[in-house]
């Protein structure tokens, strides 16, 4: 017999939380689409912790995050067939009911009745219309439950076999971070004070009787089906409810003791919606966890929704987990905070400590286009802050053309996984003033007033240097302005790099300051595309990758090309040379296993200068790393191995591009190396070997092979928590362009365009729509 699903759009997902343990195998996979090829099986016996259900095509299926932060899918019944393929703990189908328009559904384009409403019937209320609510449904809420008479506990929602695990007795208070709808009752989930997460029954539906006498937030986990709401608009918020993400407004939710899992709309009063009046509200639900203090890890969940942000405050101790279409965006006010040094909106990070974001997208806000400084401005500014971490990620536009999207001063142990870093400042046909070509995504520096990117009213400043940051398989990306990547829009970030040292003439009263450098910068298996032309002052000698006084940093497996933008003079940079530092020597520097398209580096240079601290015309740029030293100060260990370079057989001799003839030029590469060493001080060690060049055929750009045509969906989430398909694109891949949205059903997207063409995390980009 097949699984009743007539009414149920594809898309259609429920957030609840349970364990299934498999009966047959099956695949898991990238999307809910059984033609994904998938990545790995389930075995029989075999079981998933899952946190939201969903039905696409002939199949229901499971949805979990994984370890590694992805988000993955696996059927669990086929509804033709009406076969399920295990056992679950918590059962509930993500079916629509055929009697009302509940989350998931087709919204009504009637004003009247869009039928959310979760949680706001309470008791006989409740019960008299809950049979139109899916079992599993979730209400996300906090809050204090007082039993007047005795209850179980139970390891799942299922009054007959689900295992005792818990005794409240007459009086007992239970404090719950979620209700739930299932087997006929409606249950309290709450952490026992083992650490574990239990359900408890607060009432029976029909006839509905409840077994206690009060609840500090009332409410069932059920629809109402005559519930008035107003389809959200592009200026107005939206206050329509998610099933799980349970969204509201600013004054609903709270805290409890022992919390671990918290939703940023339901518990800390997070609103979605283009309104600058949000940033203030969204500000102050960051500070309700920071006030919270957490002293152990909790979990935040962000609801899809689009949230403004103007300076929060970040706590220790946090788990950002993004739903599909989770964003924040800064604020479109230049003068948000009392500083007048750094405009804009910025995550404040205060000796934060054990933070991490997953899938989440942060995206700036064009505020400032008469001046061009801080256009697309949303920075994480850590200060003193260690293990902190973001794992697929996006950036989008968030990097103003004089600042970056982390700012790391005086941190430690930062780790950045499959992460896209997407285009930089104004558009390409400005002018780029000097000091704007000269900033990175990712700012290595050190923990002083100049170096923060906003500047908190209290901060005691060590002057120590970042040290401990990690960078791996990230996207530093332009914008173009077409599928077909023929016009460049936007230049692409320069990934990582810092451009200050401080001398110990600093007075930080610390141990440090000018006494240490950034160290430990590894930057691996990452792609940077068309970054901005780092040409800084006329000197010809900046780099996109540029580091001064810095030790042990490490460029690995990377993928550096040029397709649209001018070639930088130089594509990594190492100096050491400014008066007062103490560091004389810079030790361990492996660049090794690059590859670099189109650009036409000419060697590897090292430039021995004299005494003075002044910047000079390099008049033997290009070179693909360049080292500088002088003014009595020594690099050492210095690994510059592996690498390839590819140009077009026309390029394969050196051109006259800096005032060098070419016999110079030839003059300065070795015919086994591609490396000029002209000493570099006492004690260097040096290894140059198996450095490559190869020739590209004319034509094209001479990397298509990493930019194939793939094709990418794109799905709009309602206030409801209802996906529905825009379209499908097809782009070549990591070679981004923005797409124009149009509304839906009465909803506006949260940002006009989305931009499309870089890898994502299931081959899907998603847009909240208010």
């Amino acid at each position: 017999m097949s699984i009743n699903v007539n009414n149920t759009p594809d898309m259609y997902k429920i957030y609840t939380s349970g364990r299934f343990t498999f009966n047959t195998k099956c695949r898991v996979r990238n999307t809910p689409d059984m033609s994904d090829p998938g990545i790995v099986t389930y075995q029989v016996g075999q079981s998933v912790n899952y946190d939201s259900k969903l039905k696409n095509g002939n199949h229901l299926w499971l949805s979990y995050m994984s370890n590694s932060g992805g988000r993955h899918y696996v059927p669990y019944a086929n509804t033709d067939k009406g076969t399920y393929f295990g056992t679950d703990t918590n059962p509930g189908n993500p079916i629509k009911p055929a009697s009302t328009n509940v989350s998931g559904g087709t919204p009504s384009t009637s004003p009247s009745h869009t039928n959310h409403g979760l949680g706001t019937l309470t008791g006989y209320a409740g019960a008299n219309v809950a049979d139109q609510t899916p079992d599993g449904t979730t209400l996300v809420i906090s809050g204090s439950y007082k039993y007047d008479e005795p209850a179980r506990g139970r390891d799942r929602t299922n009054m007959t076999n689900a295992t005792t695990v818990d005794h409240i007795k007459i009086g007992d208070t239970i404090y719950y971070n979620a209700k739930i709808k299932s087997d006929g009752h409606y249950w309290l989930r709450y952490i026992h004070t083992s650490g574990a997460t239990y359900y408890v029954p607060y009432a029976t539906i029909d006839p509905y009787r409840p077994y206690g006498v009060s609840d500090s937030h009332p409410g069932d986990p059920v629809y109402s089906q005559e519930t008035v709401t107003t389809p959200g608009d592009s200026g107005n918020n939206s206050n329509t409810v998610n099933p799980g993400n349970s969204a509201g407004n600013s004054s609903a939710g709270g805290l409890t003791p022992g919390q671990s899992l918290i939703d940023f709309v339901r518990d800390l009063g997070g609103i979605s919606g283009l309104s600058e009046s949000n940033c203030r509200v969204n500000d102050n639900a960051f500070q309700k966890l920071v006030d919270f203090h957490p002293n152990s890890k909790v979990t935040v969940r962000i609801p899809a929704g689009v949230y403004k942000v103007g300076r929060p405050e970040i706590s220790s101790n946090v788990d950002f987990i993004g739903e599909d279409g989770a964003t924040f965006l800064g604020t479109q006010t230049d003068n948000y905070a009392s500083d007048t040094a750094h405009s804009g909106a910025a995550f404040q990070y205060e000796c934060a400590n054990n933070v991490a974001w997953s899938n989440v997208t942060f995206r700036g806000i064009d505020y400032t286009a008469s001046n061009g400084s801080n256009v697309y401005r949303l920075v994480h500014n850590l200060l003193t802050s260690h293990n902190v971490s973001f794992t697929k990620c996006i950036f989008d536009q968030t990097e103003s053309n004089g600042g970056h999207c982390i700012d790391l001063c005086g941190s430690s142990h930062i780790y950045i996984n499959d992460s896209t870093f997407i285009g930089v400042g104004f558009d390409t046909i400005e002018p780029i003033r000097d000091k704007y070509c000269y900033k990175e995504a990712i700012q290595i520096d050190y923990d002083y007033e100049s170096g923060t990117s906003a500047t908190p009213l209290n901060h005691t400043y060590t002057f120590l240097p970042t040290h401990d940051v990690f960078i791996n398989q990230c996207r530093f990306l332009p914008l173009y302005t077409d599928s077909e990547a023929n016009h460049l829009k936007k230049f692409g970030p320069h990934p990582v790099g810092t451009h200050k040292t401080l001398s110990n003439n600093s007075t930080d009263g610390t141990p440090g300051g000018g006494n240490r450098v950034p160290s430990n910068i590894q930057m691996t298996n990452c792609l940077v595309l068309d970054p901005k032309p780092a040409n800084y002052g006329g000197y010809g000698y900046f780099a996109p990758i540029h580091f001064p006084s810095v030790q042990n940093v490490t460029f690995t497996g990377n993928q550096i090309e040029r397709r649209k933008t001018q070639v930088s003079p130089n594509v990594f940079m190492f100096y050491n040379y400014k008066k007062n530092v103490t560091v004389k020597n810079n030790s361990g520097f492996t660049i090794s296993n690059n590859s670099f398209f189109n650009m036409n580096p000419q060697l590897v240079h090292v430039r021995v200068g004299n005494q003075s601290n002044a910047e000079r015309a390099l008049a033997s740029a290009p070179s693909y790393v360049l080292f500088t030293v002088s003014g009595g100060h020594t690099m050492s260990n210095i690994h510059v191995d592996y690498n390839k370079i590819y140009t077009y057989k026309s390029m394969l001799q050196p051109t006259k591009q800096d005032g060098k003839t070419i016999p110079q030029k030839a003059k300065d590469i070795h015919d086994s190396s591609n490396m000029r060493v002209k000493g570099v001080g006492a004690g260097s060690t040096w290894s140059s070997s198996q450095n490559v060049r190869l020739s590209m055929p004319e034509g094209g750009n001479g990397n298509e092979a990493a930019h194939h045509a793939y094709s990418q969906s794109i799905y709009g989430v309602l206030p409801n928590g209802q996906q529905f398909l825009i379209t499908t694109v097809t782009s070549n891949k990591n070679l981004p362009y923005e797409f124009s949205l149009s509304s839906h059903s009465g909803y506006e997207p949260a940002v006009s365009t989305i931009t499309v063409g870089f890898e994502s995390n299931d081959s899907s980009l998603y847009m909240p729509y208010i």
